[in-house]
């Protein structure tokens, strides 16, 4: 049997990692193709403001507005009936707030407008002190922290983060970002901000690079790079790691990426996802229902032709947890994400009951650790492996559940 898990684990190893297909998947489409996008839910609505349909169509003056309960789509008028394009957004107190970006009026290229979905009406507050488009929002403490982006006349990456508090309309200056970046994204967790990738001007290429702003002591800090360097991509935060979806090296050039990688803030370590179905830039996600759904995006490098497609991601969480579906097939996922450090989540289901084992085994065959060993009902399972007192390397986790038996390969990375 030693002998034989070793030609087997031989045999996957000189394969290359793959990431299991089921935990992206389409969900379906908005009434027409958005890219440079905003997306965000207030109270079972999704909104999804401006953009662009293709580079050279008419831009559209309209938010789109999903309803979950219902699964009808309306749209509004933005203000003033502009357009409105590479903008941020957020959401306070059930109210949404758009920030800076192009607009039918170039003077407004630092406004901001707020809309109050229960009054169905849209307000202007005061603009930015340095209009920009291009550019990141997050919110803590009721307090919109803007970052980056670029100018209308030179095109070059700002290092400017400027604060707007809601209840005085007004503006503060903060520490500048010590990389300029337009195109750059940013998330906040537990009261930081992390700011992800971007480009300094038209001609070079994207930063791998991350930076990370402390509000209470209003300073900046250097943290690991992303493994790919990438601008104009989506962020998501789900179970407190954060997301990269997307993007591309190059607007003229690509490539346009499908790959997902994941951010651990506490760690500050990376780790691959499963890639998104499809390759999409200037695209936008939110996170619904523990689920990252991502609408709209381009396809193409310049000129840019978007789509309408919204493609929906459920991450594995628990420990040997039964779900309520019944499973089709016997079936053992690839392990979430992949490669980790130092814990990763395993996913199995089984069509018959009976003795299920599922073990964890070195590149030798050496059984390292047995995770489940037990009479199991009909169902599908999840559970999370911590390998925090292993060394980086190759692993194989194999399943047999009756005549049923498949092996998958694993790398922990540390």
């Amino acid at each position: 049997m030693k002998i034989f898990l070793q030609i087997l684990f031989s045999i996957l190893l000189v394969t290359q990692i793959c990431f299991a297909q089921d935990y992206w998947s389409k969900i379906g489409d908005m009434p027409e193709n958005r890219y440079a996008h905003t997306v965000d839910e207030i109270n079972g609505k999704i909104y999804i403001v401006g953009g662009l349909r293709n580079e050279n169509d008419p831009i559209p003056t309209t938010a789109l507005i999903y309803d979950i309960t219902t699964s009808n789509w309306t749209d509004i008028p933005l203000i003033s009936r502009e357009y409105k394009a590479f903008h941020t957004s957020c959401v306070i107190d059930g109210k949404l707030y758009i920030i800076g970006g192009w607009t039918g009026n170039l003077t407004n290229f630092g406004k901001m407008e707020m809309f109050n979905p229960s009054a169905g009406e849209w307000t202007s507050k005061t603009p930015m002190p340095t209009p920009r488009g291009n550019l990141a929002c997050v919110t803590i403490d009721n307090k919109i922290y803007v970052i980056g982006g670029m100018d209308d006349t030179n095109y070059l990456g700002l290092k400017t983060l400027e604060m707007y508090d809601i209840s005085t309309d007004t503006w503060t200056q903060l520490a500048n970002m010590p990389t300029g970046r337009w195109g750059l994204r940013a998330i906040a967790v537990n009261g930081i901000i992390y700011v992800f990738g971007g480009r300094t001007d038209v001609q070079g290429e994207a930063y791998s690079s991350v930076e990370m702003y402390n509000p209470l002591t209003n300073t900046w800090t250097t943290k690991s790079k992303m493994l790919y360097p990438r601008y104009q991509f989506a962020t998501c935060v789900l179970n407190g790691n954060i997301f990269i979806i997307g993007g591309w090296l190059s607007s003229g050039l690509g490539p346009i990426y499908d790959k997902v990688e994941i951010y651990n803030p506490e760690t500050d370590e990376w780790s691959i996802g499963n890639p998104l179905q499809v390759k999409r830039t200037l695209l936008a996600g939110v996170v619904l229902d523990g689920k990252i759904c991502v609408y709209g995006g381009a396809r193409t490098t310049h000129p840019n032709l978007g789509t309408s497609a919204i493609y929906e991601f459920v991450s594995i969480s628990g420990t040997d947890e039964e779900f309520n579906e019944v499973p089709t097939e016997f079936l053992l996922s690839q392990n979430f994400p992949n490669p980790f450090n130092p814990s990763t989540k395993l996913s199995y289901s089984i069509i018959q009951s009976g003795l299920v084992t599922l073990k964890v085994y070195d590149v030798l065959g050496t059984e390292i650790e047995t995770l489940v060993d037990e009479e199991k009902p009909v169902g599908t399972y999840e559970l999370n492996w911590n390998a925090d007192n292993l060394p980086s390397g190759v692993y194989f986790y194999r399943l047999q559940a009756g005549s049923f038996v498949e092996t998958r390969k694993m790398i922990l990375l540390k």
